[in-house]
């Protein structure tokens, strides 16, 4: 008699652990199903948000949420500093060949010495690497404090390469007055700037390059003299 009435406990306490339990139903569909308001008076306040934080949701999906709280991560919400990135650096740095055949070579800026915003690991002689998916605003620019003649970049560009393909490029700006088949003059370059917007995975790299074809060494010199700026951030997923 004393083990059935122990089993018998034994397995009412189960089913009281293991029941669903439902506040103003007598249908729970959940651990705990409230059909009702619910207040929660005091929480802790937190003064930022991180990839460490998560926001709770309520799913009304008719077919399957049901009204259930989910959580989701902060980064598809928050695109602050973990998805802004500003490196730059004036004179003082060189042009890496990519060997891609087509005479596109990699600024050589690199993350531990010309991040002024952002992570440092990111971004590697040139080529930014995306830690998470979404659509960027990608800003490129060379600013040439003395100025370099067309004559030596024309038909020259500046170029974003995602994952080493060409995703967008633009030619060095300048003017050139020509009247008839006379050069009356080239007025120097002060700035070029290349704007983008481009989709990324995570993974996903973007190169920032300059056509050098035809270019002889000491052309290629004069851009050493020009500061650049290079600035990616996430505007959406």
């Amino acid at each position: 008699m004393e083990n059935r009435i122990r089993i018998f406990v034994i397995s009412l306490l189960s089913n009281i652990i293991f029941a669903q339990v439902g506040i103003n139903t007598t249908d729970p569909k959940a651990t705990l199903d409230i059909n009702g308001n619910l207040k929660i008076r005091d929480v802790t306040n937190i003064p930022s948000v991180s990839s460490n934080h998560t926001f709770l949701v309520r799913d009304k999906t008719t077919t399957t949420g049901d009204f259930e709280i989910k959580e989701i991560n902060s980064d598809i919400l928050v695109t602050g500093n973990a998805n802004a990135y500003y490196a730059s650096k004036s004179g003082s740095w060189s042009l890496i060949d990519l060997g891609l055949g087509n005479s596109w070579a990699r600024i050589n800026l690199t993350g531990s010495a010309d991040t002024k915003l952002g992570n440092p690991a990111l971004f590697n002689t040139g080529v930014y690497t995306a830690q998470q998916a979404g659509t960027y605003s990608v800003y490129y620019e060379f600013q040439f404090a003395s100025g370099v003649n067309l004559e030596v970049l024309g038909g020259k560009r500046l170029g974003i390469l995602k994952n080493n393909a060409v995703w967008d490029e633009k030619i060095f700006d300048g003017v050139r007055l020509v009247l008839l088949t006379i050069n009356i003059a080239s007025l120097p370059i002060t700035s070029t700037k290349l704007s983008s917007i481009v989709q990324l995975n995570a993974g996903d790299t973007l190169t920032f390059a300059v056509n050098t074809s035809g270019l002889l060494p000491a052309d290629i010199n004069l851009l050493g003299q020009a500061k650049v700026n290079v600035y990616i951030y996430k505007i959406s997923n």
